[in-house]
């Protein structure tokens, strides 16, 4: 019962964070075939720790930063997390990116 809920609640997730993906300009990805963490690629002319550092201080969201795996551009995300804080989470990384990019 308990792995069942888990994949329910990482698929559910990961069909809201691809219509997401699908609908930000300036965020594309290879979408993960499993698991619960996926990496982004974000077209900003920034570094991904100053992202991470700014989308934190600015909207209450963490991401890590592609810096910290050697993937600098990159951005990673879990979405293992309850739908609501996804949703949520999702509508704050929208309001960075849209005045980042004004």
């Amino acid at each position: 019962k308990v792995l069942a809920r888990a994949h329910r609640i990482t698929r559910d997730n990961l069909a809201i964070l691809a219509a997401w993906v699908s609908r930000e300009p300036k965020i594309t990805w290879v979408k993960p075939k499993s698991g619960t963490t996926a990496f982004l690629k974000y077209d900003l002319p920034m570094s991904s720790r100053d992202f991470c550092i700014e989308l934190l201080e600015q909207e209450g969201v963490m991401f890590t930063p592609g810096s910290a795996m050697d993937m600098e551009g990159w951005l990673r995300i879990g979405y293992a997390c309850p739908t609501d804080t996804l949703k949520a989470g999702l509508v704050r990384v929208s309001r960075f990116l849209a005045k980042r990019a004004a």
